[in-house]
């Protein structure tokens, strides 16, 4: 059943209680160090001054009084209002328009105008004239009735009150400072000159004669300086004894200055202030102060002397030394008042440097004695359950510690207003600064030392250090402080007076009566009810009664502020006969019991003074740590005449920049401090001054103040976190030798950061503001600029670099792991992607890896040499290609950014500097760690599809050109020539070959095909350490031991720690009752099994050097180019062949060969990658056996081994010293080779010798002697073994066709070779040779015109006729034609219209050169010992006509040609091969463009970007008779690009060739592509905003 009670919602008061002392004592877990001034957003003053309204609650004598002290504090008010508001005015003349003439059309509206904009201020300046002369009227009639009660004391004393005296002081106070802002404003008289220009203009219509004389009157009070003061002075000396009056003001001045009796820098500061103005009032016309009785005035100048510069308001100051000179009979000759004290000694009062370590003794002191009180009481609250119930004793300590702080913050807030009062009135004139300095420039920014500047920060931070601490426990302490008042109060009445007036009683005194007022009005008694006490009446009391101490009721609750100043007026009337100048009072000695109930009651007076402070002390001490007048500098803005100034000399900005730079750990906890100042500054201009605009100033200047702020201390922090890191990571051996030589250079500074990293809500006008987050935000982005640093570092260097950029990003990631103790920072990998650019969805590879695959093609594989011994690649002692390698600009060198500091820097980079000559196993390891096996595939693809590049364009046409410059015979000869002989030999007949002007280039591509081989082998090393490492740290989590780790891994993986752990784990967590699900529990078992399989190493052979081998082997099988025709003998062609093998044998005797005296040997120009690139080939054609049994060098070795050479030559010592080191160099690479990708034979013929010696007729007859032989070969099974057989020759089909011995494939036998002549020469005749190509331009195509048909060969127009090879001396190779290579990747053909226009840009390979020609245009003849009939590359086996510019297939034997001049033909369309970038025309070269045509649409290619302009060439025009197939394009890793813009047109044989380089150097190969044709339109890859021209562009983000 529902209940119908209702519940009842009134809380007692006992829950409330209960429920705010929860609130006490929960605790909010915030770690923040409090580093900040006191902040209150909701503040409460329990003791609010109501201004005497209380008064008529308390009949005394003293109501009168009261009430006039009532409208002297509403006459402060409203004075001060006025002070502010002149304070704070800023000139309006300068924005108002003027009068040019007095003809000006407009000068009625601008008077009009002018007048309306400056009538309410000139109203409140008159309200400003008007209030002056009336409280000058009101502080004079009350001096004359003060002055009557002095005179008339002899007859009927009176006393005027303590009070009464500091309101008239208060009131001196004020007229000081309204004559200060009043003389300083000179905007005031500019801004009246023009309201009274257009009052006179406009006064007919609205003048009156009162205005007339207010005009008048305002014009003299605001000319005249001091004015106020001489009003003032001249109505006092109308009074009689105003002089008694003033003494009695200044001698109170000088009493409470003298005893101490102040408790904010206000008070003090308005003491001393008072004193030379009422000493100046003083000396009038007649009367001279000097000779007055009633003052000491050797005890002001003492005063005076102490405290020359007092602060006066805001940021002006008053110099009390000038204020007494102003006096009328002031004697400059007297010595009076003395030497004034010089300077230095002043420094010493006012510079807070001085008493710094005092300062620092005294704050942690009172810091500790403070922290002391606080946790006694909060332990007692503990023990006694929250109550406030404390003894008197423990009160009493808690508001004399307040009081002894709040005395303290006093003095240290005096102090620092004082010093810069000093500071404006010494402005420093010393320093000589560039361009314009203003005054306020003087005073502050130059004016302060950097130990002034330490000094005063430290001020400010005790200041609001010890402020913010007190006003935190001021709910703590209240209650306790207002119990200690209470008991005081009652104390001194229910016990210290009661004796008074039983004396007085007893001697009836007049004293009684105001005793026994005293006593009604301040006494609380027990209960309520007042004890018959007889001692009141003067009667005898018993003892026991007399010692007995009254019981005083348990209030926290002191006196009403109207209450407190009742009874000090009292006790100050028992005490003026004493305290007054003229020692007279209502009362004396007499009326007291001996000199101790005086003693007490000037005890009590003194303590009651400071009753009012405490009673409300968080009020005191925001007015006493208000040090706004460091930031305010309205009378240095209106002495310069500007606005404002500059942040720059803004004191609380400099002092908190000087922190910053100066980066001294020990102040780095007070930088805040100092922003505190603009909190005051703020305040003040809203609650005090009520000025919007100052406030908003305010706000500007923290704005700017605070972002620069936010970034120095980011920039810092980040900073040292560097330093730590650095240090960190830097080798400790090597870190402490540094040390040794450079101490205290290699370790982060001491530093106090961790303070500022904890400040999540810093109050800064009024906004809470999350400090850490701020610089969170900022170190994430020094994150991103620090990895975009190191990355652009790397981009700009080779790379060699890597180990740098991969030190460098461990040396980002420590550090922000360092950092992530204190911030919420992005994830580190999250913000290394997003800087390396793979983010993208689309993005698979990053910055890093497209500039490792960049250096590995245009400057590693070419500029590198690989040594097999060492394993290292070093770079090359003389750079091979002519063109530097376009790289993007280093970026500037940032310290912070580097490793933190100079000294950390130099030493990383010394390490640097050891890696920077080669790339080894580190940098490898490197590579492999910062690309990442995700990115691992694009740079091995990149390498290898620049391998087939390189076969298929360059190696394929150098191999062919190389194979002309060959001996027709390279027949081994005998022993019995020795080894002189057959060096001598081979060096003849290779004579040809070495003079080879582009044998060097050849030699390079072969080494760029090696150095790619080994790099890929040398990345699977690589790869196996790191595997290696990943299982030594997963193996104990895996449960891998030596005896399981051949066990089947599904077997093994249910055993495994991390599998049997998580599932004892999961299925104890199934059982508990608190588990809601099940299934978490079941997936997480699931994803430990999968993890044990993921990180359990494979049972499969894996390797990237036999995947990529296999690659390479597809490759060179499909060039059928590498193997020669069928052998004539159909076996072995042993003295004349054209295969691979042979090639490299004459290119590694070449290479074995010493070089000239100051050469570089082939070894150190080519390095191990050149044996590297030829072995690679040989293996993968089958060529090995034939190569080690036929090759040059190798039977030189033969022959020096067998017939040893006596005393050889140098040379031939270093020669076979190098054949040698080939010999074993190749050996390895050829174990290395079948180790990793075996070639296993099926089946081997073995071919057995005849019976009888048939000799030449068995090599002439070919296989069917073989096939008819007895002696048939017999079929085996070769074993698998490191040994590698030669590849099969295969028998006779079941057709009966003839075996095929070739090697590398099967092909048909080429007709017969013809006999060579005597002279060795293949071909005797001119007949035999081709027509030479002419050298004549193609007109150009009209896009609606037919093309011309094909030029006839035997028109003598087009070319001149074939001229007969010499018979004389043949020409050496140097001669030749380099090879014509195909392919668009590999750089632009030389174009028709000039020179080839060269790309910014390197290629991956080297083209050969350009054909050299004749005069006449023909190609030289060759020599006639090569052995081939055409040295013009005949038709394209795939059809179309093969001319210079394009490679053709040749095929293996050429008819010979007839008599005259071949009819001309029409050759089929264009060849076109499928590779990696599209079809690609072969060997076929484009029309030339005409001179005079017009420019063709720009070519354009479409890559991930879209579609581009391709280097602003134009297509060429296609031919008539093929249709305009798609252009090719490649796929690389910028995308798909068309290679050589449009294809090319179809040629129609007429036999033109070419055009030839002027140079006759090969065309420069661009990297981004180019136009695979001759002719064809060069690519320029245009320039990327920030990047190198050339280099691809970074891939966007988004995709």
């Amino acid at each position: 059943k529902k209940s119908t009670k209702k519940p009842n919602r009134r809380a007692t008061m006992a829950t409330t209680e209960e429920r705010v002392k929860a609130l006490v004592d929960f605790d909010l877990p915030d770690d923040q160090p409090m580093i900040e001034g006191p902040s209150i957003t909701i503040n409460f003053d329990s003791n609010v001054d109501y201004n005497y309204a209380d008064n008529k609650a308390f009949e005394t004598k003293w109501g009168e009084e009261v009430n006039q002290l009532k409208s002297l504090r509403l006459e402060l008010v409203k004075g001060y209002e006025f002070v502010n508001m002149v304070y704070t005015y800023r000139s309006c003349s300068n924005a108002l328009p003027q009068v040019r003439n007095q003809d000006d059309p407009n000068k009625g509206t601008i008077y009009e105008k002018t007048f309306e904009v400056l009538d309410p201020e000139i109203k409140k300046l008159k309200n400003f004239m008007f209030f002056s002369q009336q409280t000058v009227k009101l502080f004079s009639e009350h001096v004359r009735s003060i002055a009557a009660e002095v005179s008339d004391s002899k007859k009927n004393p009176k006393t005027t009150s303590e009070l009464y005296v500091e309101h008239f002081v208060a009131l001196l106070d004020l007229f000081v400072v309204m004559d200060a802002v009043k003389n300083m404003k000179a905007c005031l008289n500019n801004d009246f000159a023009f309201y009274k220009r257009a009052w006179q203009f406009l006064r007919k219509s609205m003048a009156s004669d009162d205005q007339t004389t207010e005009n008048s009157d305002l014009q003299r009070f605001l000319a005249v300086q001091n004015s106020i003061a001489l009003e003032l002075r001249t109505e006092l000396q109308k009074i009689a004894g105003y002089q008694d009056v003033l003494a009695l003001f200044v001698n109170q001045c000088a009493r409470y200055l003298e005893t101490n009796l102040y408790c904010t820098h206000l008070e003090k500061h308005r003491l001393l202030r008072v004193l030379p103005y009422g000493l100046y009032l003083m000396d009038g016309d007649k009367d001279n102060l000097f000779r007055n009785k009633n003052v000491n005035i050797q005890r002001f100048f003492k005063i005076f002397k102490k405290y020359p510069i007092v602060p006066l308001y805001g940021d002006m100051q008053i110099s009390l030394e000038q204020t007494i000179k102003r006096c009328p009979h002031w004697d400059e000759g007297s010595k009076l008042y003395g030497s004034p004290t010089p300077d230095k000694t002043l420094q010493a009062e006012y510079e807070l440097v001085h008493d710094l370590e005092q300062a620092r003794q005294q704050h942690d002191n009172y810091m500790a004695k403070f922290s002391n009180l606080v946790n006694q009481i909060h332990i007692a609250q503990r023990i006694k359950g929250g109550t406030t119930d404390f003894t008197a004793s423990v009160c009493r300590s808690c508001s004399d510690t307040v009081l002894e702080g709040l005395q303290l913050l006093n003095e240290w807030s005096g102090r620092v207003l004082r010093q810069s009062a000093w500071k404006y009135s010494r402005p420093n004139t010393d320093v000589k600064t560039e361009g314009e300095t203003v005054e306020y420039e003087r005073v502050v920014k130059l004016n302060y030392s950097s130990e002034d500047r330490y000094a005063l920060v430290e001020y400010i931070a005790f200041i609001k250090g010890l402020a913010g601490v007190m006003i935190k426990y001021d709910s703590l302490l209240t209650p306790l402080i207002m119990k200690s008042i209470h008991i005081d109060v009652q104390e001194f009445i229910q016990i210290t007076l009661r004796e008074m007036i039983s004396y007085a009683s007893k001697k009836k005194k007049l004293v009684r009566e105001e005793m026994l007022q005293l006593r009604a009005l301040a006494a609380d008694w027990n209960n309520g009810v007042e004890p018959d006490d007889p001692a009141i009446f003067g009667k005898k009391v018993p003892k026991a009664v007399k010692n007995a101490r009254p019981e005083i009721p348990n209030r926290h609750v002191g006196p009403s502020p109207t209450q407190l100043d009742i009874i000090r007026t009292i006790v100050y009337a028992f005490l003026s006969h004493k305290l007054s100048p003229s020692k007279k009072g209502l009362y004396s000695d007499k009326d007291f019991k001996g000199g101790a109930q005086i003693k007490a009651l000037e005890d009590f007076l003194e303590r009651s003074y400071f009753y009012r402070h405490l009673m409300n002390f968080s009020r005191i001490i925001l007015e006493t740590t208000d040090l706004a007048d460091l930031w305010y500098r309205e009378f240095y803005l209106e002495l310069s005449k500007r606005l404002q100034f500059p942040i720059e000399m803004s004191l609380p900005w400099i002092l908190t920049d000087h922190i910053l730079e100066s980066k001294n750990s020990a102040m780095m906890e007070f930088v805040l401090y100092p922003l505190d100042l603009y909190n005051d500054a703020a305040n003040r201009a809203l609650r005090s001054l009520h000025q919007r605009f100052l406030y908003d100033e305010i706000e500007a200047e923290v704005n700017l103040c605070f972002d620069q702020l936010v970034f120095k201390i980011s920039e810092q922090i980040y900073t040292y976190y560097k330093i730590q890191a650095s240090s960190i990571l830097l080798d400790k051996l090597y870190k402490s030798k540094l040390e040794f030589m450079h101490p205290g250079r290699f370790n982060p500074p001491k530093s106090r950061y961790e303070v500022l990293l904890k400040q999540r809500h810093f109050e800064l006008l009024g906004r809470s503001i999350d400090l850490s987050y701020l610089i969170s935000q900022r170190i994430n982005t020094k994150i991103r600029q620090n990895f975009d640093f190191v990355i652009s570092k790397f981009e700009a260097s080779d790379i060699t670099c890597i180990t740098e950029l991969e030190i460098a990003t461990q040396n980002i990631r420590l550090t922000h792991q360092l950092l992530s103790h204190y911030f919420e920072l992005d994830p580190i990998d999250e913000c290394w992607n997003e800087i390396n650019e793979s983010t993208s969805l689309v993005s698979f590879h990053g910055r890093v890896a497209l500039h490792v695959i960049f250096e590995l093609v245009y400057d590693f594989f070419p500029n590198f040499n690989f040594n097999s011994i060492t394993h290292r690649f070093v770079k090359a002692p003389k750079k091979t290609s002519s063109e530097e390698v376009p790289r993007e600009s280093p970026p500037k060198p940032k310290i912070p950014f580097q490793f933190g500091n100079k000294a950390l820097t130099g030493a990383y980079n010394a390490i640097f500097q050891l890696y920077q000559s080669f790339f080894g196993l580190p940098h490898l390891m490197s590579l492999l760690r910062l690309v990442g096996r995700t990115n691992l595939p694009l740079v091995v693809g990149e390498c290898l599809e620049n391998l087939k590049l390189k076969i298929q364009n360059v190696l394929v046409p150098y191999i062919r050109v190389l194979n002309t410059g060959m001996p027709a015979s390279s027949k081994l000869r005998a022993y019995d020539y020795q080894t002189i002989g057959n060096y001598s030999f081979f060096t003849d007949r290779l004579q040809d070959l070495r003079a080879y002007q582009e044998l060097p280039k050849a030699l390079q591509q072969f080494k760029e095909f090696g150095n790619t081989i080994a790099f890929i082998n040398f990345m699977e090393q690589g790869l196996a350490i790191l595997d290696m490492e990943t299982f030594i740290q997963a193996a104990p989590f895996l449960g891998i031991t030596p005896d399981t780790l051949n066990s089947d891994p599904n077997a093994v993986a249910q055993e495994s720690p991390l599998y049997t752990t998580t599932t004892t784990l999961c299925t104890y967590l199934k059982s508990s009752p608190l588990t809601k699900t099940t299934q978490i529990l079941d997936d997480l078992t699931g994803l430990a099994l999968k993890a044990d399989k993921i990180y359990r190493p494979s049972t499969l052979p894996l390797s990237l050097f036999k995947s990529a081998l296999s690659v390479v082997a597809k490759m060179v099988a499909s060039e059928s180019s590498w193997s020669a025709s069928t052998p004539e003998n159909g076996v072995l062609a042993v003295d004349t062949t054209t295969e691979f093998y042979r090639l490299w044998s004459a290119l590694q005797f070449v290479y074995c060969m010493p070089p000239a005296q100051g050469v570089l040997s082939s070894q150190e120009v080519f390095g191990d990658g050149f044996a590297w690139g030829g072995m690679t080939l040989i293996y993968f054609l089958r060529q090995q056996h034939r190569f080690q049994v036929f090759d040059f060098s190798y039977h030189i070795l033969n022959v020096q081994e067998a017939i040893p050479q006596v005393k050889p030559l140098s040379e031939l010592l270093e020669f076979l010293s190098q054949a040698s080191q080939m010999k074993e160099l190749n050996q390895d690479i050829l174990n290395t080779l079948f180790a990793t990708f075996p070639i296993h034979l099926t089946e081997i013929l073995i071919l057995h010798p005849p019976s009888e010696e048939f000799g030449t007729e068995f090599i002439s007859s070919g296989s069917s002697s073989l096939s008819s032989s007895t002696s048939a070969a017999a079929v085996i099974t070769a074993p698998e073994s490191n040994f590698i057989p030669p590849p099969p020759i295969s028998r006779d089909d079941e057709t009966g066709n003839t075996p095929r011995f070739d090697d590398a494939e099967i092909t048909s036998p080429p007709p017969p070779l013809p006999e060579p002549d005597e002279d060795n020469n293949a071909f005797d005749t001119p007949d035999d040779l081709p027509p030479p190509l002419p050298n004549t331009e193609a007109p150009p195509l009209d896009e609606d015109d037919d093309p011309p048909p094909p030029l006839p060969r035997e028109t003598t127009a087009v070319a001149p006729a074939p001229r007969p090879l010499p018979r004389q001396e043949p020409p050496t190779l140097a001669s030749l034609p380099p090879p014509t290579l195909r392919g668009s990747d590999f750089g632009p053909e030389p174009s028709p219209r000039g020179p080839p226009t060269r790309t910014p840009t390197r290629t991956p390979t080297r083209t050969p050169a350009a054909l050299p020609r004749d005069s006449d245009g023909a190609p030289p003849p060759l020599p006639r010992e090569i052995g081939i009939p055409n040295p013009t590359p005949a038709p394209s086996l795939r059809g179309g006509s093969s001319v210079s510019g394009g490679p053709t297939r040749t095929p293996a034997r050429v008819p010979p040609r007839s008599s005259g001049n071949a009819p001309p033909t029409t050759g089929p369309p264009p060849a076109r091969r499928l590779s990696t970038y599209g079809q690609e025309p072969v060997g076929v070269a484009p029309a030339p463009l005409a001179r005079d045509s017009a420019q063709p649409p720009a070519a354009r290619r479409l890559s991930r970007y879209g579609q581009e302009p391709v280097g602003g060439a134009a297509p060429t025009p296609l031919a008539r008779d093929s249709a305009p197939p798609p252009a090719a394009r490649r796929l690389s890793r910028y995308g798909q690009e068309p290679v050589g813009g449009a294809p090319p047109p179809v040629p129609r044989d007429t036999g033109a060739p070419a055009p030839v380089p002027r140079d006759g150097a090969p065309a420069p190969l661009p990297r981004d592509g180019g136009s695979g044709v001759a002719g064809g339109p060069t690519r320029t890859p245009s320039r990327a905003p920030g990047r190198v021209p050339g280099r691809p562009p970074p891939l966007p983000r988004d995709g």
